[in-house]
């Protein structure tokens, strides 16, 4: 049975405030992890280059696999963190659907990573000649 709720003004501003917070953890929490990452991958660009192409491949496609089961444990994590306002008027934090999508971090788990954007900008240049700069800039 699905349960109806009074969208209020007060319904409302502790939906905007709860969308505001789990952003918030989401961009903290994701920066957290991305500089661990940088931190424990460790990247020499031209001992990097030397690699063959596939091998840079599967380098860069196994930490964006790690990545989402890291992305999918914090988004676990953060939902449950207790909200401050849960139950006022009437609204219910597990209800809220930005705590399963995570876009905010999605984006600092990859943006905030130095070395794989490093890499992933060497992997481009060597299998298509392309030189992305955004990619190999320092944050």
């Amino acid at each position: 049975m699905r349960t109806t709720v009074p969208f209020t003004g007060t319904f409302l501003a502790v939906k905007m405030l709860d969308i505001g917070l789990v952003t918030v953890y989401f961009f903290i929490f994701g920066i957290v992890v991305a500089k661990w990452f940088d931190y424990i991958n460790t990247l020499d660009p031209v001992k990097y280059e030397e690699k063959h192409s596939f091998i840079m491949f599967l380098d860069i496609v196994m930490q964006l696999f790690l990545l989402g089961i890291v992305a999918y444990v914090l988004r676990n994590i953060i939902e449950l963190i207790p909200f401050p306002f849960e139950g006022v008027a009437g609204f219910q934090h597990h209800r809220l659907k930005e705590l399963h999508g995570g876009p905010a971090l999605e984006f600092v788990l990859l943006f905030f990573q130095q070395n794989l954007r490093r890499k992933i900008g060497l992997f481009a240049k060597k299998v298509f000649g392309i030189h992305v700069d955004f990619l190999s800039a320092p944050v």
